[in-house]
């Protein structure tokens, strides 16, 4: 099918629709528009609105697929034949809504893999209404009877020739304009009587002027296509950026349509094969032994596919860019179910032991994990020096920025480093100086000589404030209260808060702002040494906007009531608060609070980054 030789018209792409010369890859969705959206399509192209482009990409025998308007189970599998195929990939639900509006094509709706579609639908040329859309009539919705208004009918009540007989050429139906043959209509008539004949080529005369303005008007309308040029791999990032229905596709897509494949046990397909692989209890070798065994509607996914399919390149197959990933074959996967299977839990695992990180936090880390999925699948085990490798690897990386841009190509170096080094020192001293930010300057810090980590509450977004909450949250920072770890997502009450030591709007905070509106550091009362993390109900029923004066010393002498002083001692030291800042929380001395806590936090960095 060659689309640059003439201008692509209605009429050609329901051409191309019915004769299967254009496919739809696996990654497009079922055809789920309704009756009167295909009305309103058709209106639309009636009325030279605009219904945006379509696109399609000439590529090989390599993505599942299926014709336009086919069930979601009748798949044409690739076997890499030296053919030429068309791939619609965007406008499939216009282009499917057309050829069911316009020819006899089964066409199906949604999963339904039985019932076919029928929709026909009648221009009445009569109407005067102020809905220009409903001169565009259904053949199964009711019409007002004007000889009987008490019996009201249906187009679809009647022959073509009890149309003409009833209504003349008031009702066109649109399906005649791209196919009818009007030879049909001389047997409405006998011809053998002069006047019938006539009446007969009267008739056929007027239907066929109201099908060329119903042609002229639709089917020879421009279709505004898009021909994409070059290989899969080369219309890669058009695919990442094909939106349809606000959903964005990704390689994801594209890859559940080149991996899909039959075998004797059944399909094979990506999105079950990724929940297959999320499944948290262990696995046999045999995919579709698990396939069978596991109810995959209860399996969670712990990361997004898309980013699933990176690290299964990466666990698999050592490779960083995006586009290697067109590269996986359905029996590499396959072979090694269970080994992808134990080395992404292992990863999951390690992210949640050594810092904390719970699985709705997982995506943030996406290029730190990319490296870790390549060193914990490198290596046969991890033993207790390849974990103090990885833990000051990760908190180099992330608090001292090693991936500020070009993350893929920096993940590929470091993972060559570890290949090529097998003393870790070594591998790490070399890795470490690509930090781009250095913390050095926080040694002295002092009321005289004010230096504060550049990370604020007002900007939660920054990388290096983001960091820092890790660094908290690594250490299982406890509630000044209730002494509980509080969790993303846990219930309403213990949910994770970041509180303000001193409240902003408390009166000491607000005389902090005034007083540092004008300093360097005029978002004092944001920094990250003024926040810690508590749960909801301790930061909205306990403490608000009171000083840490008051609520700090009510905390306090509730646990030496108690006989508990030394568990509200590792509380605040979870919170990298000491005893002696404890004494300044309780004089609401803010700033030698702040200097304080921010010296140990540069030593908690320093001891977390350092080299050995």
């Amino acid at each position: 099918m060659n689309l640059s030789n003439k201008e692509l018209k209605v009429y050609d792409l329901i051409k191309h629709s019915e004769e299967e010369s254009i496919w739809l890859p696996e990654f497009q969705r079922p055809f789920v528009w309704d009756k009167n959206q295909v009305r309103l399509l058709v209106d639309s192209i009636y009325r030279d609105y605009t219904i945006s482009s379509i696109l399609l990409w000439t590529g090989g025998d390599e993505l599942a697929r299926r014709r336009v308007g086919a069930t979601i189970k009748d798949i044409k599998i690739p076997q890499d034949k030296d053919e030429s195929v068309v791939y619609l990939l965007d406008g499939q639900q216009r282009t499917t809504a057309l050829t069911l509006a316009f020819t006899d094509k089964a066409i199906y709706r949604g999963n339904n893999t039985t019932k076919k579609e029928k929709v026909n639908i009648y221009f009445d040329t009569h109407y005067q209404g102020d809905d220009p859309e409903m001169r565009w009539v259904l053949d199964d919705e009711k019409i007002a009877n004007e000889s009987n208004p008490e019996e009201p009918f249906m187009l679809k009540e009647l022959s073509d020739q009890d149309l003409f007989t009833k209504f003349g050429t008031r009702f066109v139906k649109i399906k005649h304009t791209y196919n009818f043959d009007d030879s049909q209509i001389e047997n409405w008539f006998d011809t053998s009587i002069p006047e019938e004949e006539i009446k007969m080529l009267r008739f056929k005369n007027d239907y066929n002027k109201e099908l060329k303005k119903l042609e002229k008007h639709i089917l020879e309308r421009k279709v505004y296509e898009i021909e994409q040029k070059g290989t899969l791999e080369q219309v890669l990032e058009v695919f990442e950026r094909i939106n349809t229905k606000n959903t964005k596709l990704s390689i994801f897509d594209i890859m559940v349509a080149k991996t899909y494949r039959r075998f004797p046990e059944g399909f094979f397909d990506l999105r079950s094969y990724y929940k297959v692989v999320n499944y948290k209890q262990s696995l046999k070798s045999d995919y579709f032994e698990n396939f069978n065994k596991i109810d995959l509607d209860k399996v969670e996914m712990l990361v997004d596919e898309s980013f699933m399919l990176q690290l299964s390149m990466i666990i698999l197959d050592k490779k960083f860019k995006a586009t290697e990933i067109l590269k996986i074959k359905t029996d590499h996967l396959m072979a090694n179910t269970k080994f992808l299977h134990n080395k992404f839990h292992l990863l999951i695992g390690f992210m949640n032991q050594h810092f904390n990180i719970s699985k709705e936090e997982l995506n943030v880390y996406q290029p730190i994990m990319k490296f870790l999925a390549a060193a914990i699948s490198h290596y046969p085990d991890i033993d207790m020096e390849k974990q103090e490798f990885l833990k000051k690897w990760f908190w180099n990386t992330l608090i001292k920025n090693r991936y500020p841009g070009a993350q893929n190509e920096r993940i590929a170096k470091d993972y060559k480093t570890i290949s090529d080094y097998t003393n870790l020192d070594e591998a790490l001293t070399i890795l470490v100086r690509d930090n781009t930010r250095s913390f050095d300057y926080l040694e002295n810090t002092s009321i005289s000589n004010l230096q504060l980590i550049d990370a604020h509450y007002s900007n939660r977004s920054q990388q290096v404030y983001r960091a820092l909450l890790l660094l908290l949250k690594s250490e299982k920072a406890q509630d000044f209260y209730n002494g509980l770890v509080a969790v993303k997502s846990g219930a309403s009450a213990h949910r994770l808060e970041e509180h303000h030591i001193f409240p902003k709007n408390s009166t000491l905070g607000k005389e902090m702002v005034e007083k540092y509106k004008d300093h360097r550091y005029n978002d004092i009362v944001n920094n990250v040494a003024n926040i810690s993390l508590i749960t909801k109900e301790t930061n909205n029923k306990r403490i608000s906007n009171k000083l840490p004066s008051i609520y700090i010393a009510d905390f306090e002498q509730q646990y030496k009531d108690a006989n508990k002083y030394e568990e509200f001692l590792s509380i605040m030291a979870s919170q990298f608060i000491s005893p002696n800042m404890i004494e300044m929380l309780k004089k609401d001395e803010f700033e030698n609070f702040i200097i304080a806590r921010t010296t140990l936090l540069y030593k908690q960095i320093e001891k977390l980054c350092k080299i050995d």
